[in-house]
């Protein structure tokens, strides 16, 4: 709108106080993330090996046991579908 002035101390509405907050944040997150301390890369491939590792783990305990569980169900209620 031309030549209308916003009074000091009012809000300004618009999409230059939205660019302002979305400036602001960024500047924010950018100072964040230069306070973050990142792994090294023998740090980052120990984490990976291990993660990989218990997920494995984990799965095969969940397979054994789901494999328990159905032969006691099928044993408990009689043959039924699947293998």
């Amino acid at each position: 709108m031309l030549g209308v002035r916003i009074p000091p101390g009012l809000p300004s509405t618009g999409k230059w106080k939205v660019l302002e907050k979305v400036k602001k944040f960024l500047k924010e997150v950018n100072a964040e993330l230069r306070k973050v301390t990142w792994p090294t890369k023998d740090e980052l491939v120990g984490s990976t090996i291990v993660t990989i590792v218990v997920s494995l783990v984990v799965a095969i305990f969940i397979g054994i046991v789901d494999r328990i569980l159905s032969l006691i169900v099928r044993t408990i209620f009689g043959g039924g579908v699947g293998g």
